[in-house]
């Protein structure tokens, strides 16, 4: 079992259709750990075949930007719910998502493709590895775009993983004085000691936190890997993952929506974020802050 902390990267789009293209199969080959077959070309035929399956939540982390006279093809975008204009003069700067041309039969108004301008919406794109329990708080955040790693497709059994699973670090275990004992990375002979150490202390002696922390994961992990074993599909064995197995989320939203996104998660405006959250979500803040984008 890997132990590893929680983290963060934002990522920035490259320019023109190819970039678009590409960003979103950076976000797409996520859910599968499917990173080793990008190749200099394989961008755009991954967002046709998502296209030609009609698997279309995947392009919405391709941003696009458009600038057009105002009219009747700004006016779509305006009643769209996932698109932002703003209309200076006589000028529409539209900011939206491959998602939405493609579903709309939309595709031709890539022509008005520009690159992001001061007039435009920014949208960013984020990378987040952190625990499971984490995302089910940041997946909340809709309409933003979100591509999650698959505990259904993911075989942690398999080498590509190391056959073992990896645990996000929560703050609480951080934060306890025995944890520095802990390697980041343990297994069955960690495990054999926990368990003989229970079966001998009886009544008379009572684990430490970071113990029955440890226990507990590396009993699921045991478990995860001799049902893999016993010819059980990775969306079977998942059940007995635990809330804090470490998972990748890639979350695209605009930046009026990171603020509301801040407001929860880090800053803390209605309640006191979950400090699991608020580990990853308050640096990124910082960042968004250094960066100038809020």
């Amino acid at each position: 079992m890997k132990i590893l902390e929680p983290s963060f990267e934002i990522w920035q789009q490259e320019s023109g259709l190819l970039g678009i293209y590409k960003q979103i199969e950076k976000a797409g080959r996520v859910c599968y750990k499917s990173e080793q077959n990008v190749s200099e070309g394989s961008a755009k035929p991954f967002v046709e075949r998502m296209i030609a399956a009609d698997h279309t939540a995947m392009l919405e982390h391709g941003t696009v930007y458009m600038t057009v006279k105002e009219g009747e093809r700004s006016d779509y975008y305006v009643r769209n719910r996932f698109s932002h204009v703003n209309i200076i003069g006589h000028t529409a700067y539209i900011t939206t998502n491959l998602r939405v041309l493609a579903e709309n039969k939309r595709m031709a108004d890539l022509e008005l493709l520009t690159e992001l301008s001061e007039h435009h919406e920014r949208r960013v794109t984020v990378h987040f590895t952190t625990q499971v329990a984490v995302t089910r708080e940041f997946n909340r955040h809709r309409a933003n775009s979100m591509a999650e790693q698959s505990t259904r497709y993911c075989n942690y059994g398999k080498n590509k993983f190391g056959g073992e699973i990896t645990v996000n670090l929560p703050e609480w275990v951080k934060n306890e004085p025995d944890y520095s004992q802990i390697p980041q990375t343990t297994g069955t002979d960690q495990l054999k000691r926990l368990c003989k150490d229970m079966i001998t202390a009886g009544e008379t002696k009572a684990w430490n936190a970071v113990d029955n922390w440890l226990f507990a994961n590396l009993a699921c992990e045991l478990a995860y890997l001799n049902l893999i074993s016993l010819g059980k599909k990775p969306q079977e064995a998942r059940a007995v993952l635990p809330l804090d197995v470490n998972t990748e989320l890639v979350h695209t939203a605009f930046v009026s929506d990171w603020k509301h996104f801040f407001d929860l998660r880090a800053i803390g405006t209605t309640g006191a974020p979950h400090p699991d959250a608020k580990a990853v979500a308050q640096p990124l803040h910082e960042e968004f802050e250094r960066l100038g984008l809020l």
